[in-house]
């Protein structure tokens, strides 16, 4: 592993995903659609199964099966995929027209502190104005909304996995969305 090189994309990532996305997701109702929910009341649990979908604002979860755990500080999911269906998730952003949108075979949601860990065969792009125009692949993708950081990481072990990441220009993508004459 290069340290450098993974050090610039991981300074590049942060500069491009650079928009938080909204807080006010937080404060809207939480909706649920699934096949099938057991409720355990002691250990705080909710288990869904059968095509789930959890939404809340312009967050959207999607997976086979999710786990809800009420924490002391919150509430966190775990969502899992296969590798023909993975789970994902997407939820807008602050600012002109801006979505995040991931996928991985496991999608851990802490809600307290605005975190997505995207675990094997993770995907995460960002599109604006409909239009991709960022995606970072790697065996582990963070995403941490409050801090507005993005660390990815490639597969561990005997043979080390790699990261890969395609960055559009802030200023091309702008000017590809700009209307013509320059003004906005």
């Amino acid at each position: 592993m290069r340290p450098l090189p993974n050090a610039l994309l991981a300074l590049a990532l942060m500069v491009s995903i650079g928009l938080p996305a909204r807080a006010a997701d937080r404060d809207e109702p939480l909706t649920v659609d699934a096949g099938q929910m057991k409720i355990d009341g002691k250990r705080r649990t909710r288990q869904l199964t059968g095509g789930v979908e959890i939404t809340r604002g312009s967050l959207v979860l999607k997976a086979g099966e999710v786990e809800m755990r009420e924490g002391p500080r919150g509430a966190l999911a775990t969502a899992l995929g296969t590798a023909a269906q993975p789970a994902t998730f997407r939820q807008k952003r602050v600012g002109p027209d801006e979505v995040i949108e991931g996928d991985a075979r496991r999608i851990e949601y802490d809600a307290a502190s605005e975190t997505v860990r995207f675990i094997e065969a993770a995907r995460v792009r960002v599109y604006r104005d409909g239009k991709l125009a960022d995606q970072v692949s790697g065996d582990q993708i963070t995403y941490d909304r409050q801090r507005d950081v993005v660390e990815v990481l490639g597969a561990t072990g005997a043979v080390p996995g790699r990261v890969r990441a395609v960055v559009t220009p802030r200023a091309a993508s702008d000017a590809a969305s700009a209307p013509a004459g320059g003004a906005r």
